[in-house]
C-alpha cells in the first residue's frame, strides 16, 4: 500500500525555508543594516561624549569671557600678571627671586 502525501506535508518543508528566510533577512537587518540597532546605540554612545566635551568646553568659554572681561575692566588683575608672569615691579620696590636647587647630583659635586 502506498501512502498518499498530501499536499500540505509537501508544503511545509518549502514554508520552513520561507520562513527562514524572512527571519533570517529581518536580523540581518536590525542588527547589521544601515539603520541597525547597533549603529544606533554607538550613536547614542558618541552623542552622549560629544555633549560631554561641548559641556566643557562651554564652561571653558565662560571661564575666559569672564577673565577677558576681568583683564579689561579690573587694573588690579592686570598689575597682579604684570608683576607674576612678566616681572614688573613699582619704582619703590626690590623683587627678590628664588632659583630652585639644582639636582642633588649637580649640588654634592660642587660640595667636594
Amino acid at each position: 500500500m502506498k501512502i498518499k502525501t498530501t499536499s500540505l506535508d509537501q508544503k511545509r518543508p518549502i514554508r520552513f525555508i520561507y520562513w527562514l528566510i524572512i527571519f533570517i533577512f529581518i536580523s540581518i537587518t536590525l542588527f547589521f543594516g544601515r539603520n541597525s540597532f547597533l549603529k544606533v546605540i554607538l550613536f547614542k554612545s558618541e552623542t552622549a561624549k560629544l555633549e560631554e566635551k561641548v559641556n566643557m568646553l562651554r564652561a571653558e568659554n565662560e571661564k575666559l569671557k569672564q577673565e577677558n572681561h576681568e583683564l579689561k575692566t579690573n587694573p588690579e588683575v592686570i598689575e597682579k600678571i604684570a608683576r607674576e608672569q612678566l616681572g614688573y615691579q613699582q619704582n619703590d620696590e626690590k623683587v627678590y627671586r628664588f632659583i630652585p636647587p639644582q639636582n642633588e647630583e649637580k649640588t654634592s659635586k660642587q660640595k667636594e
